[in-house]
């Protein structure tokens, strides 16, 4: 495959979350952090360390190292301790580097590991905005190799690349605990090596050290030992060259970091070369790097050429969890491609040098929340970008219609539900690769989509993208798990259990549909299927009230959870979006609004929901008050998404149809859109609105001196818990 040096916009990945900093403070106070204990040392050397191997060679004479160890005791200043550790640590990799030579054992490395004192300076990490200073850092090389980087004048190296660099040390003066910073390096690591899915850290101060190990699923510290026990210092060195089972230092499939420009303009940083089942992938962008622990999810984008594209994620999966992504994808698309999901150019475990899948060191214990994990790699075709990179309102609303036609489409055909539809996995403005098409072809009777519809092109090869199906399924236990994005999530889902307030049974009709906007639906779609939906005496939506309690009714997850989980999505586009061209315009109902966003969490059930205020208090008013002034025309829009986001469905007796949720937004969206007619408002690309209120004077962006230009817009005004569904129009 050979490369091509198109530059991509932001954000073309599936599933792509964000360029993660995680900071090595707030790294060190994390729950990770704090919750990693001790390990005596015998369980610690038998676990995570390379032991040292049988024959008289390979042991250490008990005085080899009195004199260095004497001088770390003895550092009286905090620059001492460093050159001192690092020439005691350097000894012992030469000792044991010197007797696997002459037993003539192979090593993959022909230089020794190699201790810098680097504690003046940051290591050298292109793009990835890393600020983390390691006192020592670990490298395989010689001093000659290594003399660019050497400063005379403070007798230690500074701008050592990061993707030398195997392993990271913490110094500490005196007594001091630093082993949090330790931690926090190791986080650090797994972001600028991308090679390498554990690492080994080490703290000192003159009393004595402890070794660390971190993979995806924990951190692991062995207790403090004094100097005088240099075992486990030994057994650190050697794993360095010769890791114990299941602790993986290195993805044989990852290789030959080369810095170029990045593909946003933002400097330059590392690309990688991937070699996977045959394939090889040159000078791959990684556009989103791993948190410190868990899923730790990698996303390269691959640029071939000619619509030779690859979008490869790899990530580490619970061994314990029923699904697999790349098994529903291709689930998905087993009867022909499914227009509007993510399509799968290769996928499976991820091998490493010994040839077995990489897999994390400890064994699952559910006790202490442990998880054994498997890195998978999905190499992707297709790729999109994220709602908040939007051009226009226009593109948001179509991208939104056809993303619940697919999401319907896939519940009624093969019955399965996202369960995680949020910003990173909805796409919009999709590609495709050539290869995906290969021998392949479309579903028969595949949805329609919103371009199709309005008769402005056939949209079956271009739907939006929808991704990261792995929590998809339909079976009732797994659906009365509480999963998705807390910003996203249905509330109902959030809290555990059927929403219940004094709203939740204040249901809205179905939308009726007049004009245009009709004549379109019973075009494309029929009028059974339009009747089918409408509402007679006392029912809404199909369904009617009835007085059930909440607490008869058991939490599950349903098709509406997803749909409610879109109008959360597009909440958030337009409350950020602003107009090309205009100031910023942010306001209090902005603050509000968006804090009720921000501030949610998936709570314990019984918690109130603070999203909840966006459904009970805002009315049109209060939308056009948060909403940019240039987009106060989408208020009447939202209000009406809102009221039939608003009730608890699930309290109806008999129940409406399953996708009925579905169904109210095809026709407000579509109405909408037919109301906007060519007209169109072009968006800022990627530039969000200020969501917090300044901390001195007041912004001239909060007064609305537009309030005389806004579109006017017909509609009924009421509270909220009085008001049900009202029709409106945009007036030219």
């Amino acid at each position: 495959m050979t490369k091509s040096p198109r530059p991509r916009t932001p954000s073309p990945v599936p599933g792509a979350k964000s360029f993660h900093n995680d900071g090595a403070k707030d790294i060190e106070n994390s729950h990770m952090a704090r919750k990693s204990e001790d390990v005596d040392v015998a369980t610690f050397m038998r676990e995570h360390l390379t032991p040292r191997p049988a024959g008289e060679g390979y042991m250490v004479p008990d005085n080899q190292y009195i004199g260095d160890v004497e001088k770390i005791s003895g550092a009286k200043v905090k620059a001492a301790i460093y050159a001192r550790v690092c020439a005691l640590l350097n000894k012992i990799s030469k000792r044991i580097y010197d007797t696997y030579i002459e037993a003539g054992v192979a090593l993959d490395h022909t230089d020794r590991v190699l201790f810098l004192d680097h504690h003046t300076g940051p290591p050298e990490a292109p793009g990835l905005r890393i600020k983390a200073k390691p006192d020592i850092v670990g490298v395989f090389g010689t001093k000659k190799s290594m003399k660019d980087f050497f400063n005379k004048k403070t007798s230690s190296y500074t701008g050592v690349p990061y993707h030398r660099i195997i392993t990271t040390g913490e110094c500490k003066p005196e007594a001091d605990e630093g082993a949090g910073q330790a931690v926090s390096y190791t986080c650090q690591h797994a972001r600028a090596r991308l090679d390498m899915p554990g690492t080994y850290a080490l703290f000192a101060n003159v009393r004595g050290y402890r070794i660390l190990w971190s993979d995806a699923s924990e951190v692991v510290k062995s207790p403090f030992v004094d100097w005088t026990e240099l075992d486990l210092l030994e057994g650190y060195i050697r794993s360095l060259y010769f890791p114990p089972k299941n602790h993986h230092l290195w993805d044989p499939t990852i290789s030959s970091p080369v810095v170029l420009p990045d593909a946003m303009g933002e400097g330059s940083k590392a690309h990688w070369t991937i070699a996977y089942n045959g394939n090889t992938y040159s000078d791959c962008n990684p556009f989103v790097l791993p948190r410190s622990w868990g899923r730790r999810t990698t996303v390269f984008m691959y640029e071939g050429g000619g619509n030779d594209f690859a979008v490869i994620k790899d990530a580490y999966r619970d061994d314990a969890r029923r699904f697999e992504e790349a098994t529903l994808i291709n689930d998905i698309h087993a009867e022909g491609i499914f227009p509007g999901m993510v399509r799968l150019l290769d996928s499976g475990n991820v091998n490493g040098e010994d040839g077995t899948a990489i897999v994390t060191a400890l064994p699952a214990d559910r006790d202490k929340k442990v998880v054994h994990c498997t890195k998978k790699r999905l190499v992707m075709g297709s790729r999109g970008s994220q709602f908040h990179l939007a051009k226009t309102v226009k593109d948001v609303l179509k991208a939104t219609y056809d993303a619940i036609e697919v999401h319907r489409a896939l519940f009624k055909r093969r019955r399965f539900l996202h369960r995680d539809l949020s910003m990173p996995n909805v796409l919009m403005y999709p590609e495709h690769s050539k290869k995906t098409m290969e021998g392949k072809q479309f579903i028969s009777d595949p949805p329609k989509f919103i371009d199709e519809i309005l008769g402005e092109s056939n949209a079956s090869l271009k739907s939006e993208l929808m991704t990261d199906p792995a929590l998809a399924n339909a079976l009732r236990e797994e659906l009365t798990m509480r999963t998705g994005t807390p910003r996203y999530i249905a509330r109902a889902v959030a809290s555990g259990e059927v929403v219940h307030n004094k709203l939740s049974r204040t249901f809205s009709s179905m939308p009726s549909l007049e004009g245009r906007a009709k004549e379109i639906y019973q075009r494309v779609y029929g009028q059974e299927s339009y009747d089918r939906y409408e509402d007679s005496a006392g029912t809404f939506h199909g369904g009617r009230a009835s007085s059930r309690k909440a607490t008869d009714v058991t939490f599950i997850h349903r098709p509406d959870h997803d749909v409610e989980s879109m109008f959360w999505l597009l909440v958030a586009v337009f409350l950020l979006a602003k107009p090309l061209g205009e100031p910023d315009y942010s306001t209090a109902k902005l603050y509000d609004a968006w804090g009720a966003m921000q501030r949610h969490t998936i709570a314990a059930p019984g918690h109130s929901d603070t999203r909840e205020i966006l459904l009970s208090q805002y009315n049109v008013e209060s939308w056009q008050a948060a909403l940019h002034p240039g987009l106060s025309c989408l208020a009447p829009l939202l209000d009406s998404l809102a009221l039939q986001v608003q009730p608890e469905y699930a309290m109806m007796d008999p129940a409406p149809p399953e996708d009925h949720l579905h169904e109210a937004f095809r026709r407000l969206i579509l109405e909408h859109i037919v109301g906007m007619g060519d007209t169109d408002i072009d968006l800022e690309v990627g530039i969000e609105r200020e969501t917090e209120p300044p901390t001195h004077g007041k912004r001239k962006a909060d007064e609305d001196p537009d309030q005389d230009n806004r579109k006017k817009i017909k509609h009924s005004k009421g509270n909220r818990s009085t008001r049900h569904h009202n029709s409106y129009s945009l007036s030219k």
